[in-house]
């Protein structure tokens, strides 16, 4: 069974003051807001779809406050599901508070309560290409946005049983295929280790989590590009000596790491890219809002999670976490159980 839950929101949005797009300043116009990233593998697929406008009397603050301001009284959001063409389902996605399953929105200038989210739980297929219907209750306004599925990438280093090794002063070059439909990739790093007290009594299995990159951007969206990311191994021993805390009173075990893959499509790079050059030497110039939603506002694409679980550390690496400089305070054991001396 599936086990994660993907929530299709993924940043709060904010009013171009430069799209030309729409009159804002029109008496209470509204403008819908989508934001929404199918994921081929989640339990539930959850769209957020908000409305924003300004009314020249209100300051905006002001109406960003109040929930009946963000929020259509009725909706019907429909999931279209085409193979080569034809359309094959039509699912409809249920309203709900996403506070009420724990899925809590951020506070901040907008109301945080309710939280109103459409989700499925639809088995998305990586095969097919999906759109998405957003009609109001007067059934005047349809707004439409269309995404291909970003199929699974595939990890060429390390592979079956190699192992990594982070030889001092040396490099670990991770390889792998990009995904058909995907774009920009981001990787993150799992470190498990166990704790005992200094009485051998069992304490805790944890983990420190390292992001590696984001944003890693593939040449292509057909798939099959080779791409790598190589780690410095000095990084991956001053990782572990700033994340995890020494204690005198404990010693550890170095345990297996996880590769974390997370993939993006088309779109979110298209949106990412634009929102990026906003950042530089030509923010607060007038420049242009990415979105793929027709008669809107937001972004509706796909992403997918690889994740390269239980690989092995060789016992040359796990003698120089317990022993080199950087990582000794730590306590951790060599490979073959024992402290170093």
């Amino acid at each position: 069974m599936k086990k994660n839950i993907t929530l299709l929101f993924i940043v709060t949005f904010l009013l171009p003051s430069c799209s030309t797009d729409f009159d804002l300043t029109s008496d209470w116009k509204d403008i819908a807001i989508v934001y929404g990233l199918l994921d081929k593998d989640a339990n539930f697929n959850y769209v957020r779809i908000e409305k924003a406008y300004l009314d020249p009397k209100t300051s905006a603050l002001t109406i960003a406050q109040i929930p009946d301001s963000l929020y259509y009284d009725s909706l019907t959001v429909s999931l279209l599901e085409f193979n080569n063409g034809i359309l094959t389902n039509t699912i409809t996605l249920e309203r709900i508070n996403g506070d009420v399953i724990g899925l809590t929105k951020d506070s901040g200038i907008f109301a945080s309560t309710p939280n109103i989210l459409y989700r499925t739980n639809f088995t998305i297929d990586p095969l097919k290409h999906y759109k998405i219907n957003i009609s109001k209750s007067d059934n005047k306004a349809l707004v439409t946005a269309e995404t291909n599925i970003v199929q699974d990438l595939k990890v060429t280093k390390p592979i079956g049983t190699q192992k990594i090794s982070f030889y001092p002063t040396s490099n670990y070059t991770i390889e792998w295929k990009s995904a058909k439909n995907g774009k920009v990739y981001d990787l993150m790093f799992r470190f498990h280790y166990k704790e005992y007290l200094t009485n051998g009594t069992f304490l805790k299995d944890t983990a420190v989590d390292w992001v590696l990159f984001r944003n890693k951007i593939s040449n292509g969206s057909d798939g099959g590009d080779n791409m790598e990311y190589s780690i410095i191994s000095n990084d991956f021993y001053s990782f572990l000596s700033t994340s995890i805390k020494d204690n005198a009173n404990v010693y550890r075990v170095a345990g297996k790491v996880d590769l974390l893959f997370s993939c993006g499509g088309s779109e979110f790079y298209n949106y990412y890219q634009i929102n990026l050059a906003q950042t530089g030497i030509t923010q607060g110039q007038a420049m242009p809002q990415y979105t793929n939603i027709e008669n809107g506002l937001g972004i509706f694409s796909s992403r997918a999670n690889k994740n390269y679980t239980d690989v092995e550390l060789v016992p040359s690496t796990i003698d120089s976490i317990a022993c080199i400089n950087k990582t000794v305070h730590l306590n951790f054991l060599k490979s073959d159980g024992t402290p170093c001396q």
